[in-house]
């Protein structure tokens, strides 16, 4: 007898046994793994070690609620789909859906009890071919010492994530983003290490390795393609002096013109002292870096900052991107972003473009770039490479 493949494996947190035994039920007649359980430590336990594609979340808990649990899922930087199921109605559905969201998991959609068996089987099949691959996940706290150590060993990498012209659907450059992996296979999210690193005064020394490995490992066979190459850059690094000849130098080591090279500044910069952070930034871009206003539409002084600091791109929050599909009110905002971008002869970018809809209405309100797990998830440099030539 031929072994159906399997699609993906489900595991189910609800409180009531029986609705999630009927749920595992269904998701078996569409080839999924299944697995249930109602203790949230259980189901936290289950995720580290079964790495399950896709985990259904109700939000009426005994001992917690729903959004405790995605609360738990962020600090892991668990990267599979996530569902939202409840009976309490759409609004509370339409918020918890927007707080997975900000929590940069990957919500696969919400459910409205009681759903129907050809409910929860549309919603599974939107995701089938995306299924994601096992990982390890750490539940550990980083500490300072840790940190230290790690940066000590030189463990950190860059991994890519493409970025496609809104009008071509071609290839125009690379984030690179920190990854920092144990000896054991778990990752650390990013979150967990980058406001360490600044809060525990590291973060120089953090970028700097970051910096020279992307640096070094750039797809380099891709250069025929101009592609530039965006890096994120802590407002804390902006009051070090040497920075921006140090990474000037390090461009020149490799051989990269610092016309390729964007660096993200995100909007909540402080301010404090504005002075040198205009001094800064005019630095970089007086040696040919570009420069882009990261998470535009949240933070500090976001008009403030486009009207006084050299940027040449602006990027949308992903908050926004990733509800473009679903509300009314981000596609007025992107809109309206997109707009200020434009009339300031800015290059704009969105990103946490998560679905063909979303790329859509990126495209028709005149978005320069996109990026997002729709166009492709961040890969290491060979894996980059592969792709630039596809």
């Amino acid at each position: 007898m031929q072994v159906e493949k399997s699609v993906g494996r489900l595991l189910v947190l609800d409180d009531e046994m029986d609705v999630a035994s009927t749920i595992c039920l269904m998701a078996k007649a569409s080839a999924f793994e299944t697995d249930y359980t109602d203790d949230c430590d259980v189901f936290m336990e289950k995720v580290l070690a079964w790495s399950p594609t896709h985990v259904m979340v109700d939000l009426q808990l005994a001992e917690r609620d729903g959004i405790e649990v995605i609360h738990e899922l962020a600090e892991i930087g668990f990267q599979a789909a996530v569902i939202i199921m409840s009976g309490l109605g759409g609004r509370i559905l339409d918020s918890s859906a927007r707080a997975v969201r900000e929590n940069d998991l990957r919500l696969l959609g919400t459910l409205s009890k009681p759903f129907s068996r050809s409910e929860l089987l549309a919603l599974l099949a939107l995701d089938t071919q995306q299924v994601a691959l096992p990982r390890k996940y750490s539940m550990q706290s980083v500490t300072a010492e840790q940190l230290h150590d790690a940066l000590s060993a030189n463990v950190f990498v860059t991994h890519f994530q493409p970025k496609i012209s809104c009008f071509t659907g071609k290839l125009v450059g690379f984030e690179c983003l920190a990854r920092w992996q144990r000896e054991d296979g778990s990752m650390v999210p990013p979150d967990q290490f980058i406001g360490l690193a600044e809060r525990s005064g590291q973060i120089d020394e953090l970028t700097r390795q970051i910096y020279s490995f992307a640096l070094r490992n750039i797809p380099r066979e891709a250069e025929s393609q101009n592609l530039k190459y965006a890096l994120n850059l802590s407002p804390i690094n902006l009051a070090d002096e040497t920075f921006p000849r140090w990474l000037l130098t390090e461009c020149q080591n490799n051989n990269i013109s610092p016309s390729k090279i964007i660096l993200e500044v995100t909007e909540t910069a402080s301010m404090d002292n504005p002075l040198a952070l205009l001094e800064s930034l005019t630095q970089f871009r007086i040696r040919g870096f570009h420069l882009s206003i990261d998470d535009f539409g949240v933070g500090y002084s976001s008009l403030v900052q486009l009207a006084r600091l050299p940027f040449s791109e602006l990027k949308i929050d992903q908050m926004f991107v990733k509800t473009l599909s679903s509300s009314d009110e981000s596609q007025k905002i992107v809109g309206a972003v997109i707009g200020l971008g434009k009339s300031l002869g800015l290059n704009v970018v969105a990103e946490g473009v998560e679905d063909e809809e979303a790329l859509h209405h990126l495209i028709d309100l005149g978005c320069d770039e996109a990026q997002g797990y729709f166009i492709a998830r961040p890969m290491d440099e060979q894996a980059a490479l592969a792709w630039s030539k596809k």
